[in-house]
């Protein structure tokens, strides 16, 4: 059996087990608050810059039984997006790449912007 360390002690998943309904429930609720104070945000595309990157989070709404699931199939999305726009000549054009996990992409500029796509 692993174990797992909470606040500097080791404990074995049968003494952590009941602790993870608290600690779901406040992960939940920094989510929620994030996403609550950014969800009107925009930036201007003049103002991103090479090494900047957009992550998002893939979820599945279960509207039958009111409920929110991780869609894990980042993969997919990311093979079959950089496919079709492979080649592109858009100044503008975005990479999809794998972020931590498979319900999680990144999207990056495809060429540097600014002085940096000509260092003359």
């Amino acid at each position: 059996m692993g174990f797992l360390s909470v606040n500097g002690f080791l404990m074995t998943y049968e003494e952590y087990k009941h602790w993870q309904v608290r600690y779901k429930r406040h992960g939940l609720m920094q989510f929620c608050k994030l996403y609550n104070t950014h969800k009107s945000r925009f930036i201007p595309e003049k103002d991103l810059h090479w090494g900047e990157e957009i992550e998002y989070s893939l979820y599945f709404f279960e509207e039958d039984h009111k409920r929110v699931r991780l869609a894990c199939d980042a993969s997919k999305i990311i093979t079959i997006f950089n496919e079709a726009n492979q080649g592109s000549t858009d100044p503008n054009a975005f990479a999809l790449l794998p972020e931590y996990g498979n319900w999680m992409i990144e999207a990056v500029p495809a060429r540097p912007y600014g002085s940096y796509s000509d260092p003359n």
